[in-house]
């Protein structure tokens, strides 16, 4: 019969202490005060030796095992199975789910490159020579910031299991000092001062692309936030992004220019669904644009290699430090989350009137690129 924590809580007592085998050389004994104890009995050289590891519900079922693996194996006797990574794995996902940005690519690249191969595996298995044999076939295929974000996350699941009890310490702790570093490569963006000539390229995409592009320059925001900007977010003069729908998950207001709201304009016009909840919306009814509309189209252009969509982003921060524009105003433009605990705590203003003197500015920039170039 194979036990759970739910069948030795049921367990009576009886008249006389009652004993039962849960796996290798580990016992229940039931006393008949109620008092459930697990003891590991060991042979060695010929003696029977019986440990006493704990009282449930005080130990689990699952603590008793890992307890009882540990002791067997100073004896070096078969041991019971324990914790296997999985369990660790489960308590990172439970830890991480809804609290990281990039929870679901994390997890993929995990599931693809590392659980596959060790899921089952007992955690006091796992070695540093086991895992650099694993991630070498990542490093054999090049791809060392697919390498670098793997081993961290794996580490902090050996961390948390660590801090949880299901092992002593972590064997991979400094396992990235084995492979090489990538070379960041910054996302191709050019200066500021070459967007007249960048205009002469879009002017080859059609209309709604075009509006698409300057819009998305104007915003400052990430492909994927403008893509799926809803017509019910804007409030006068004010487009107010949920703080669900931004990277930073904190809400975030963007000051629309009388430009912006003449390209908003335009949209309406140039929209396949007119009655669209999206501002920008997709081919198929109730749907948004593409993330992916505009870098499939600057990748198949005359630009590949030189602008990419979240490129635009560098460009506008370029032109903010150009002009002098405060620090903090400049990565509030970007949406950007200040690194400093502290100073998020007392500084709470997203400084929006200042912001909209600077984007007044850089849309009239902008505005007069794209008439010279023949956009508008």
């Amino acid at each position: 019969m194979s036990f759970n924590s739910k069948k030795i809580g049921a367990l009576l007592p009886r008249e006389k202490r009652y004993v039962l085998t849960l796996d290798k050389g580990l016992t229940l004994r039931v006393h008949p005060s109620g008092k459930k104890s697990f003891v590991l009995r060991i042979c060695q050289n010929g003696k029977i030796k019986d440990v006493t590891l704990g009282h449930f519900p005080d130990l689990s079922l699952a603590q008793a095992k890992a307890l009882a693996r540990k002791k067997q194996k100073q004896y070096a006797v078969d041991p019971v199975s324990g914790y296997t990574v999985n369990d660790a794995y489960r308590l990172w996902k439970n830890l991480k789910r809804g609290r990281i940005v990039s929870y679901k690519d994390e997890k993929s690249r995990l599931d693809r490159y590392i659980m596959k191969y060790i899921r089952d595996r007992q955690l006091d298995e796992i070695t540093a020579p086991l895992i650099i044999k694993i991630a070498s076939k990542i490093e054999d295929q090049n791809k060392l910031q697919t390498l670098k974000r793997t081993l961290l996350r794996f580490r902090e699941i050996m961390d948390l299991a660590v801090c949880a009890g299901y092992i002593d310490h972590n064997p991979i702790s400094r396992l990235s000092r084995v492979f090489p570093s990538p070379i960041v490569k910054p996302m191709p963006a050019v200066d500021w001062r070459e967007l007249p000539e960048v205009f002469k390229v879009i002017k080859q995409a059609n209309p709604r692309l075009q509006n698409y592009f300057l819009f998305s320059l104007c915003s400052m925001l990430r492909p994927g936030e403008i893509a799926k900007i809803q017509k019910s977010w804007i409030e006068s003069d004010v487009l107010v992004i949920p703080a669900s729908e931004m990277k930073m998950k904190r809400q975030h207001r963007v000051p629309l220019t009388p430009f912006m709201l003449d390209l908003i304009k335009r949209e309406s016009e140039f929209s396949p669904h007119p009655r669209s909840k999206y501002m920008f919306a997709g081919r198929l009814s109730g749907d948004h644009i593409s993330k992916q509309a505009l870098a499939k189209w600057l990748h198949n252009s005359e630009l590949k290699g030189k602008l990419v969509a979240h490129g635009l982003r560098s460009v506008a921060r370029s032109w903010l430090a150009d002009q002098g524009v405060m620090h903090d105003v400049a990565e509030e433009c970007l949406a950007h989350k200040a690194i400093d605990p502290v100073y998020r705590a007392y500084q709470r203003s997203d400084f929006l009137d200042a912001r909209r003197k600077i984007l007044e500015q850089w849309c009239s920039y902008i505005k007069d690129c794209a008439e010279s170039a023949g956009l508008l």
